[in-house]
């Protein structure tokens, strides 16, 4: 019989180490331009009315600078959409892993043999007291053999009585040892059982740990590019007519 003692405190490392960074930070994209007034057509000269991404104080964007940083801008949102997406199938994943766990934990405490070592103790203790006065009552029966006279009938009756009692304490050690074979035989498979689950599970929480760290890296990859966003385009501004004409499609 094969156990894995140590496999809920690997299983206990490995979710600790995939939970732990499970959280989306509160990310605050500079605000994206609104949608455009309609305006005279006008030529793109200094003068032209203009916007600004967040703060708006760095040099002037030109057209095709700002259909990048629009474009990147709308791709970002839907990157950081789809990816707080994400959280709530995995912690609910993670959930679902740590109930497993707990109820794997359970069953293993049963596979420590609580009862069937109570069971084997007993039986132990009954056998000695029961192999004991088996061994009195045989040196007493040899004794008066031994000694070649005629028994009485109260001897005889008494010979008896222990014998039939003996006899009966016989019985029930045998039902008891029965009892404690059967322990032994579901405790082994129990255990087969158990073991059977181990490597299933493993892999299950392996396979989360390498989804929540691709997730993490996404994350950071998101948050990378916002940074480079706000760098090149959230303070910079742009001509209002170079806005209407990239949603117009020029």
């Amino acid at each position: 019989m094969t156990l894995h003692p140590t496999a809920a405190a690997r299983l206990a490392a490995a979710l600790a180490v995939g939970c732990a960074s499970l959280s989306l930070q509160a990310q605050t994209t500079p605000a994206r331009p609104g949608a455009a007034q309609a305006a005279a057509p006008t030529t793109s000269s200094a003068s032209a009315p203009t916007r600004g991404f967040g703060s708006a104080r760095g040099p002037l964007l030109t057209r095709d600078e700002l259909r990048a940083c629009l474009s990147q801008d709308e791709d970002l949102k839907k990157r950081r959409a789809a990816h707080e997406a994400a959280v709530g199938p995995l912690e609910d994943e993670k959930k679902a892993i740590a109930e497993q766990e707990a109820a794997m934990r359970a069953e293993r405490s049963k596979l420590d043999g609580g009862e069937l070592n109570a069971a084997i103790t007993t039986f132990g203790q009954r056998a000695k007291v029961f192999e004991e006065r088996r061994a009195k009552f045989e040196l007493r029966l040899k004794a008066y053999n031994d000694a070649g006279r005629t028994a009485t009938a109260d001897e005889r009756e008494a010979v008896e009585a222990e014998r039939a009692e003996l006899q009966k304490e016989h019985g029930a050690l045998e039902a008891e040892r029965k009892r404690v074979q059967g322990l032994q035989t579901a405790l082994r498979e129990a255990a087969q059982a158990y073991n059977a689950k181990i490597g299933p599970f493993e892999a299950r929480v392996a396979d989360w740990n390498k989804r929540q760290a691709a997730f993490n890296e996404t994350g950071a990859a998101i948050e990378s590019d916002r940074l480079a966003w706000a760098g090149n385009c959230g303070n910079r501004r742009y001509r209002e007519d170079d806005e209407l004409a990239i949603r117009q499609g020029k």
